[in-house]
């Protein structure tokens, strides 16, 4: 995909790949009906790619030769066999290019200039995944099959913590908070993808002891707590707030313990993951930044 960044030429490949081992097709009314054969891009970050999700259905737009919207938003599922729209759809004489996105959303428009758009993403009542295609070049009914090479539209962050205070103290962590982020925006997924945020900033709570694992130690190296987290693109100067209980040999656990990180220069971009390690230490939770290629 031109305008999320990433390993294109594995999922162009693995999408062309996933076409081509597709025997199965469909008639409707004595006419073959279109069929799609997504991959997407994995959570590992070297860049490989997954079958799609079978549970996940996708939207798609077709444009004819001469401009004409022949799908419009067409819900995608798989039925056992393979990728078919709902309400079967059969192939026109001609061509036509195809633009889709995952999940399936009433809300996602084609624009004039054939890119798609997102009135409002609301991350904190999403799952998080927003997936999208290029349009594609023109198939015709001898393809049967269209290939469609998913990328993702948010950008990815998960989160590693050390123990950095001295080699006396015990440190199980409680929370992990970041605070100072926009949970909500819109989407233009034109030549480069585009994100707008929308209301104010607020805290999101990514790791919470009582709910993602107990009370686990915090080891001298650093260790991942709570799941990767999906979050709009944007630039928000957000600070990371950690919340841990600490013991010495002269005392019982402390609890409710807090330290702040300076804030972070982020610049999140989609397709892109990141990890943050975070050492806590006496005055301040130092931090350490590192950027993957997209998933």
């Amino acid at each position: 995909m031109h305008n999320i960044p990433g390993n294109i030429s594995a999922l162009c490949a693995a999408a062309l790949l996933a076409a081509s081992c597709l025997s199965s097709t469909k008639s409707e009314g004595g006419q073959e009906v279109i069929g799609f054969a997504p991959v997407l891009g994995t959570e590992v970050r070297s860049g490989d790619v997954s079958p799609f999700p079978e549970d996940m259905d996708f939207g798609v737009w077709a444009v004819t030769e001469d401009g004409d919207i022949y799908m419009d938003c067409s819900r995608v599922a798989y039925d056992g066999t393979g990728w078919y729209p709902e309400q079967p759809v059969a192939w026109p004489d001609g061509t036509l290019r195809f633009i889709a996105a995952a999940p399936y959303r009433e809300d996602m428009v084609l624009e004039d200039d054939l890119s798609l758009s997102l009135g409002e993403y609301d991350l904190s009542r999403e799952d998080g995944g927003l997936y999208v295609t290029d349009l594609t070049s023109g198939y015709g009914s001898s393809d049967r099959t269209v290939p469609l090479s998913f990328g993702r539209a948010v950008s990815m962050l998960d989160f590693r913590v050390a123990n950095g205070l001295n080699t006396a103290t015990s440190v199980r962590l409680e929370k992990i908070i970041l605070k100072g982020v926009y949970l909500k925006g819109s989407f233009l997924s034109s030549s480069m993808p585009e994100w707008t945020v929308a209301g104010d900033k607020t805290d999101l709570t990514v790791y919470d002891s009582a709910v993602d694992g107990g009370n686990t130690d915090v080891t001298r190296s650093p260790q991942a707590f709570g799941k990767t987290i999906s979050i709009i693109p944007q630039k928000s100067g957000p600070v990371v707030e950690v919340v841990y209980s600490f013991q010495t040999a002269d005392s019982s656990w402390l609890t409710g313990q807090s330290e702040t990180t300076s804030e972070l220069k982020a610049e999140w971009e989609p397709g892109r993951y990141y990890t943050y390690t975070l050492t806590l230490t006496e005055n301040i939770v130092k931090h350490t930044s590192g950027i993957s290629t997209a998933d």
